[in-house]
């Protein structure tokens, strides 16, 4: 049946539109890029000439500084020279009139070698203010017709020019004029510092002046490059310099102009871009100011071409958007038509794109949808009906065969077995993997280490691996011969620690049980490995636990327990303990878990068992030392809570270790601090007895440090330190101190002399005693005595 032709609708879904709209997007996309260039070329334009007008500046700006500097350091130079400081500052003149002329004559002589070594300044003079002088090089005149031969003009009259040179203000640069020797007035630019004393009375005043035609050469250049025009103003904003008339300039306000970014500025007649660059070396500015037609003139031929290329863009794209979109819309028309029903069809406002992705996508969704819950349920009947065979509760009702079919498992024997597989470091593995979802990680672990397991174990024999309690549930059916059946299953376990250990950074333990005939023996084998996984504590994590060799070697050890803790091994412990020597106790401790561990496989609960009694040990050492008050030492941070969650012998080991430590640590604190309370009380009692000693043996000439120090069988030097550690005071000025005591009452007893005084309290040579008693009471016996006679009368 021949397909009928298709009209050419519209409707604001369809993809007519959207091709349209992308068309024009495209069709618009070089009229956008023509504007772009356009704008860039004209902004490219005004940069370079803006870059070119600043290059002359700066250089404009650089010959400039050098001219003003020149300028500034005549000025100095001036000041600083000899003679012309001693006509400004010296009082020689008082004393000494008529030398006046001979140095005015000298230091215009000076003035003309200034004049050679500075000729790029046309004119120079010192203004001397109390002799109303004006030195010039090689002559000096009266100030008035100073003014008449240099300044004589209306712009700049008498009374302005006195002000200017007699204020004692420094004026810097400023426009002035001065007269040629033919009489013709020029514009200058002048530079005018002041010469004051001390109390500020102005003394002298320096004038400058380079006529502008210096500068005006300098200017031509860069009218040359942008027609504009220059001028220079100085720190008050006065003109200074300038290419236009001062009147044109009248309305330019200096102020609102910074930096050398460009602002614009109207006379009245034309509109200028102004730009302002500051003086590297004093406060003038140098501003430019461009005609802004420059710029359009320079631009109008970039903007005819764009505005050429638009059109031209506008016109062609137009025409290849209408033969294109139809060109390319019939087909999917047609398409819509072949698969749309007549409803679809007829109805308005939809998108042929969108109507054939929305059929495509809901077809793939349904049958994604379809697949994923078929093998998710799958999946998770399987892994319940593993749990129902490991744990011995498999459905009457349902034959076990039948099951086995649908969830497309097999045995190939009636020989069984179960591994039990728990990670115990993941760390490594956890942070390789992007994202936060610790739960998502810890399923896509369990996920690898589930398809490596049943593929190790696919092998040589069948592997079913579910997830139960934390733990990953291996149930394995032998191929055959089971003679070796631990030995294969310690192979698997070996295998898939070490890939997972080496690709991976997954470490995990490993229980297993023995082997056991039928289906009905699964839930036993599921018990002897948890039994097997619970010596974790005993045998450590990371480890291979065999189920029949856990079991051979309890019945091996069946004569006895195994538990090793005598209490002459305790009472050891707590005497290291006590005694604060951690070394000695930790090596008791280690000795403890070696005889217990090393030889024997401990069970379990007797391991317990020990763990409390090693912390009981501990717990009657800190009770013995300091006091029930001091077990705080176990409730804080609830180590016991933790030494009883420990689930091997290594953590229980460093718990138990790091516990030791602390209190041995807390025991050897107290012991030194009772030592330390001790030797001071014997310090103490010591210092009491010698200087009873000395009270009781004071009168004795012989008394001294070496006879106290045989009398308590110590070194004098020893015994004298410690008495004066702990008295302040050593024992020579204790024995003087005692005696001079003594001494005072008998003197105050008034029944002796001053030589029998001396006799009484031990000294051989009363002047030995007038010196040691005038030391410490600062007068001798005598005056003593005599300070007393009032009191004895």
């Amino acid at each position: 049946m021949p397909i009928p032709k298709a009209k050419f609708r519209f409707n604001s879904r369809s993809v007519l539109l959207t091709w349209l709209l992308s068309y024009v997007v495209v069709l618009l996309f070089p009229v956008l890029m023509s504007f772009i260039v356009y704008t860039q070329s004209s902004r490219m334009l005004e940069n370079e000439i803006h870059e070119a007008n600043n290059s002359l500046m700066e250089q404009f700006r650089g010959v400039m500084d050098v001219q003003f500097e020149n300028m500034k350091r005549l000025s100095f130079e001036l000041g600083w020279n000899v003679k012309v400081r001693q006509l400004l500052y010296s009082n020689k003149y008082l004393n000494y009139p008529n030398d006046l002329y001979y140095d005015l004559y000298q230091t215009t002589k000076d003035l003309n070698v200034y004049k050679s070594s500075f000729p790029q300044i046309d004119l120079f003079y010192i203004y001397l203010t109390k002799e109303k002088l004006v030195l010039l090089p090689d002559l000096y005149r009266d100030g008035t017709f100073g003014y008449q031969l240099l300044h004589r003009n209306e712009a700049l009259s008498l009374e302005q020019w006195l002000t200017l040179v007699e204020s004692g203000q420094s004026a810097g640069f400023i426009p002035s004029v001065r007269v040629t020797e033919d009489g013709i007035p020029k514009k200058t630019v002048a530079y005018v510092t002041a010469h004051t004393l001390d109390n500020d009375v102005p003394t002298g005043t320096n004038v400058i002046m380079i006529d502008q035609s210096r500068v005006m050469d300098a200017v031509r250049k860069l009218e040359l490059f942008n027609q504009g025009h220059v001028a220079i103003f100085n720190e008050r904003n006065e003109v200074l310099f300038s290419s236009m008339n001062d009147s044109q300039l009248s309305g330019l306000r200096l102020a609102n102009l910074t930096g050398p970014e460009p602002s614009y500025w109207n006379d009245g007649d034309s509109r200028y871009e102004v730009s302002v660059i500051q003086s590297a070396s004093s406060g003038l500015k140098y501003v430019t100011l461009i005609p802004s037609r420059i710029f359009w003139e320079k631009a109008q031929k970039v903007r005819t071409f764009t505005t050429a290329s638009i059109l031209i863009s506008l016109i062609g794209g137009s025409g290849l958007t209408f033969f294109f979109l139809r060109k390319n819309y019939l087909p999917v028309r047609r398409i819509v038509q072949s698969i749309a029903s007549p409803t679809v069809e007829g109805k308005r406002g939809y998108n042929e794109f969108r109507f054939i992705q929305e059929a495509l996508v809901r077809t793939l969704e349904e049958m994604d949808r379809l697949r994923l819950n078929a093998k998710r349920q799958h999946s998770i009947v399987r892994a319940h009906f593993i749990a129902r065979l490991l744990k011995g509760r498999t459905d009457g009702n349902v034959p076990v065969d039948e099951s086995l079919t649908a969830f497309n498992m097999r045995f190939d024997s009636e020989d069984f077995a179960v591994m039990l597989l728990e990670v115990e470091d993941s760390d490594d593995f956890m942070q390789r993997l992007a994202g936060d979802d610790a739960s998502e990680k810890r399923k896509l672990l369990h996920f690898i280490v589930t398809n490596i397991a049943e593929e190790l174990m696919g092998h040589h024999h069948r592997g079913y691996v579910t997830e139960m309690d934390d733990l990953l549930v291996c149930l394995i059916n032998f191929n055959g011969n089971t003679e070796q059946g631990q030995l294969e299953l310690q192979r698997i376990a070996r295998e898939l620690r070490g890939f997972l250990r080496a690709q991976y950074h997954v470490r995990l333990s490993v229980s297993f049980s023995g082997t056991h005939r039928s289906i009905q023996g699964i839930p036993q084998a599921y018990t002897e490995a948890l039994d097997a996984m619970e010596y974790k504590l005993v045998m450590g994590s990371n480890e291979i636990l065999s189920y029949e060799e856990l079991q051979n070697q309890a019945s091996s050890e069946a004569g006895g327990s195994g538990y090793y803790y005598p209490l002459q091994t305790e009472q050891q412990l707590i005497n290291c303990v006590k005694a604060g020597d951690f070394a000695k106790a930790s090596q008791t401790l280690d000795d403890i878990l070696e005889r217990n561990f090393a030889v024997h496989t401990l069970p379990v609960p007797i391991a317990r068992c020990l763990l409390f009694d090693l912390v009981g040990t501990l717990v009657k050492s800190v009770n013995e030392t300091g006091g029930s008050a001091d077990l705080k030492l176990f409730q804080q941070g609830k180590r016991i809570e933790k030494l009883a969650a420990c689930e091997t012998l290594a953590e229980m080991r460093a718990m138990l270790t790091g516990l030791l430590a602390t209190v041995c640590d807390y025991t050897a604190a107290r012991r030194k601090l009772h030592m330390e309370e001790s030797r001071q009380q014997a310090l103490e009692q010591l210092a009491g007895k010698v200087s009873g000693f000395i009270a009781e043996r004071y009168g004795d000439p012989n008394l001294n440090i070496t006879m106290i120090g045989q009398h308590f069988e110590l070194k004098p030097a020893y015994l004298s330190r410690l008495y004066k550690d702990q008295t302040g005071e050593g024992l020579l000025d204790r024995i003087n101190r005692e005696r001079i005591t003594q001494a005072k009452r008998a003197i105050r007893g008034g029944e002796k002399s001053v030589s029998d005084v001396a006799g009484k309290v031990g000294f051989h040579d009363v002047n030995a005693f007038i010196r040691i008693f005038k030391k410490y009471e600062g007068v001798t016996p005598g005056t003593y005595r005599e300070s007393l006679v009032p009191k004895l009368d």
